[in-house]
C-alpha cells in the first residue's frame, strides 16, 4: 500500500484501497401499551404518568454491551484512553469504549457514540495494515454493493504508519455517524488532513459505509486547523 501523502494522492489511494471502515438501521424497542382493566361493577382507576419503557437515546447497547458515554460533538477523552503500539503504528484505544473485545486479532465492540466510531476508524486502518487487509475489509465494512467492489480489488500492500491527531463529529444519531478522521501530515498548509467517513450501526457494533462506487470516504479530504477537531491527546510518538 502506498503512503498517505497529500489530499490528491489520498483521493486516488482511497479509491483503490480499503482500510477504513464506516446501513441496516436497528430500530429502538418501543414501549408496550398498558391495557387498562375494568370490572363489571365499577370502572377501574385510570393510570396516569405511567413511565414509558422506550428510551430517548442509546443508554445501553446490544451485543457487546459497551457503555455509550458522551454523544456530543465534542466528547471528552476517557480516562483510560491509551496508545496501542505495534510494527511502527500507534493508535488510540479505550478498554471501556472500544475495542472491548478481539476477533481474530482485530478489535471489535465499540461504544454507540461518535467516540466509538472514531476509535473503530483508527483500529480499522491500523490493524488492517498490520494484519490482513482483506480480513479487515470483510470485518469492518458494512455489507453493500460498494463493499463488493472493494473486496474484488487486488491487494495494494502495506502503507507507512500515520500519526492520528483527532476527529471531527460531522453528525450523529444512534444508527449513523459521520466522522472526519484527522491525522498529521507535512503536505498541507495546516499540517493536518481529514478524511470524511460514514458509519452504520449493524448488529451491535459500528461498520464503515462504502459508497456505491466503492469509495471509502465521502467528498474530498480537508485540511483542518488545530481547534477544528477533537484531539486524541499525547500519542507518545
Amino acid at each position: 500500500m502506498s503512503s498517505l501523502k497529500n489530499p490528491r494522492q489520498l483521493s486516488a489511494r482511497w479509491n483503490k484501497i480499503t482500510l477504513w471502515i464506516s446501513v441496516l438501521i436497528l430500530a429502538l424497542i418501543a414501549g408496550m401499551a398498558i391495557i387498562l382493566l375494568t370490572t363489571p361493577t365499577k370502572p377501574a382507576p385510570l393510570l396516569t404518568d405511567t413511565p414509558s419503557t422506550a428510551t430517548s437515546g442509546p443508554a445501553t447497547q446490544e451485543g457487546c454491551n459497551v457503555p455509550v458515554g458522551d454523544t456530543s460533538a465534542t466528547p471528552k477523552m476517557p480516562s483510560d484512553l491509551r496508545w496501542e503500539a505495534r510494527d511502527g503504528w500507534t493508535w488510540p484505544v479505550s478498554d471501556t469504549y472500544g475495542p472491548t473485545q478481539m476477533k481474530d486479532g482485530f478489535g471489535v465492540c465499540f461504544a454507540r457514540s461518535p467516540l466509538g466510531a472514531a476509535l473503530l476508524a483508527v483500529s480499522f486502518n491500523s490493524t488492517g495494515n498490520i494484519l490482513d487487509e482483506k480480513q479487515a475489509l470483510e470485518l469492518y465494512l458494512a455489507d453493500s454493493p460498494g463493499k463488493d467492489i472493494q473486496m474484488s480489488k487486488p491487494l495494494t500492500g502495506q502503507i507507512s504508519p500515520i500519526s492520528y491527531s483527532g476527529f471531527i463529529v460531522d453528525s450523529f444519531t444512534p444508527n449513523h455517524a459521520q466522522v472526519t478522521l484527522v491525522f498529521s501530515t507535512p503536505d498541507t498548509a495546516t499540517s493536518f488532513t481529514g478524511l470524511p467517513l460514514s458509519f452504520r450501526w449493524v448488529n451491535g457494533d459500528w461498520k464503515q459505509e462504502v459508497l456505491d462506487d466503492g469509495s471509502l470516504f465521502r467528498g474530498q479530504p480537508i485540511a483542518p486547523q488545530r481547534g477544528d477537531f477533537v484531539e486524541w491527546g499525547d500519542s507518545g510518538a
